[in-house]
């Protein structure tokens, strides 16, 4: 019984925290305009803008180099590749 509960309560949690997270990143034109200038302003020439994994994905170049910009729902930088 008490392994039926724990199993009830980490699903729960599990079900919780994927909807916020969901939530908290939304692809909407205001965002896709927010990225845009947030990234021109740092140089970039931004191209295709879509979710992936939680997060923003833009595909940008800087300096010639094509690049793959992840940002948070907050609109903060998180990774770069190339």
């Amino acid at each position: 019984m008490l392994k039926n509960i724990v199993s009830a309560t980490l699903l729960a949690a599990t079900l919780t925290t994927g909807a916020f997270a969901m939530g908290a990143v939304e692809l909407t034109d205001a965002n896709k305009a927010k990225i845009t200038e947030l990234l021109t302003a740092e140089g970039y020439d931004v191209g295709k803008i879509k979710l992936e994994d939680g997060y923003y994905e833009a595909y940008a170049k800087k300096d010639g180099k094509k690049l793959e910009v992840l940002l948070d729902g907050d609109f903060t930088i998180v990774k770069i590749q190339d």
